[in-house]
């Protein structure tokens, strides 16, 4: 066999030619001087099947019944498969593929935002692999951004600019438009933050309780003693205007919308009954301004099962016993300026149709941010608690 290199004639990107049965030829080629790829031609029937190797994506391929004279002619569509069968009516037939320059489908597009945002642009490109990707910035390189996605956290005002991207292989190189990006100097939009406490429409016991951040996940903890519906979640997510979305522990669901001052939403169990919620949010200072935040723990004794405080800096507590022979007991609270802990719940045992008061008291201790009690029913004692905080405001 025979390996005959053609080097660039005009401007076309020659190919290294492999004779490999009869009359039928095979090559492949490079950006400056051919470089020889594999082809396997076999002629079966008079038609000739041509392989190449995987990993080129998309070529050309194209043919010529004389070396010496004619052009090479396409043979069908650009494609990324890695075979191509041709019919051979007669004489001699030669193949070679040609490598495609690269050409961009879909340009990166810009974008405004506020400071302290994220800028993702994309490119779509297609030619022959390999494919390499160069962004920059007013014209010039930036390193470590050498794929088809650009990605910036936390802009300043000193990434506004043009951005491009230069997709390049062994044939040619091409450049995107430039996608512009304009940071404003306006801090991006942030989720209200603080405690918040109320009641559902129409109801003195239970209520409604929530501690929302702007750098973690709201807790959230209610109780719709109607609806037979507690809401308890630790994971919230809440959307920079406010607005967030639960289940309840019955899988109720519930959904609302914080603003700087107060929480608006709606339970609605899954017998389809609605009931409204309403809070404010509470001071930040208090007495209790340095243990204020979220509690848990465990109970334990006639029933057993989890705890749960929500501490406000002025000392309001909202508490919520949860068990699977108790059902969900809450109610608000106080700790005064003592750090004791007084709270009442109202609670129907099974088979009865009267509540009972359940009383829960305790101590908060502020050098451990951690609040121990008991639990009576009727002035019955029935067990204890430990809790500690886990959350701040």
């Amino acid at each position: 066999m025979t390996l005959i290199k053609l080097r660039e004639i005009r401007k076309w990107r020659w190919l290294a030619l492999i004779p490999l049965i009869g009359a039928v030829c095979s090559g492949s080629g490079s950006r400056t001087e051919a470089q020889p790829i594999n082809l396997s031609v076999r002629a079966v029937n008079g038609k000739a099947s041509v392989f190449w190797p995987a990993g080129l994506k998309l070529v050309q391929p194209e043919f010529k019944t004389n070396l010496a004279t004619g052009l090479w002619q396409d043979l069908g569509n650009p494609t990324e498969s890695t075979n191509l069968v041709d019919g051979i009516a007669s004489g001699s037939v030669f193949y070679r593929l040609r490598f495609l320059a690269p050409r961009i489908l879909t340009q990166p597009a810009g974008l405004s935002l506020a400071a302290g945002g994220s800028v993702s642009l994309n490119v779509a490109a297609t030619g022959t692999a390999p494919l390499t990707y160069q962004w920059r910035k007013d014209g010039v390189n930036l390193s470590r951004q050498a794929g088809i996605v650009f990605s910036l956290n936390a802009a300043s005002g000193s990434d506004t600019a043009g951005y491009s991207v230069v997709v390049a292989n062994s044939v040619g190189a091409v450049t995107s438009v430039v996608a512009v990006v304009t940071v404003t100097n306006a801090a991006p939009a942030m989720a209200p933050q603080g405690i918040y406490i109320g009641n559902f429409a129409g109801q003195t016991n239970g209520g409604f309780a929530a501690l929302i951040r702007t750098n973690g996940p709201g807790i959230v903890l209610a109780h719709q003693i109607a609806l037979a519906e507690g809401l308890f979640g630790t994971n919230i997510a809440v959307a920079a205007d406010g607005g967030f979305a639960m289940l309840g522990e019955n899988l109720g669901k519930a959904a609302g919308k914080i603003g700087p001052e107060t929480v608006e939403g709606t339970l609605t169990s899954t017998n389809g009954a609605a009931s409204a919620f309403s809070a404010a949010r509470k001071a930040g200072t208090g007495i209790h301004q340095a243990s204020a935040g979220f509690y848990a723990g465990t109970f334990d004794g006639l029933f057993s099962g989890s705890a749960y405080v929500i501490l406000a800096a002025d000392g309001t507590a909202f508490t919520y016993l949860t068990a699977p022979s108790l059902g969900v007991v809450s109610t608000f609270g106080t700790v005064d300026s003592a750090n004791s802990l007084a709270a009442t719940a109202a609670y129907t045992l099974p088979g009865t149709t009267i509540p009972s008061p359940i009383q829960i008291t305790g101590t908060l201790t502020p050098a451990t941010h951690a609040i121990a009690g008991t639990y009576s029913l009727s002035g019955i004692r029935l067990g204890s608690f430990s809790l500690a905080r886990s959350v701040l405001p």
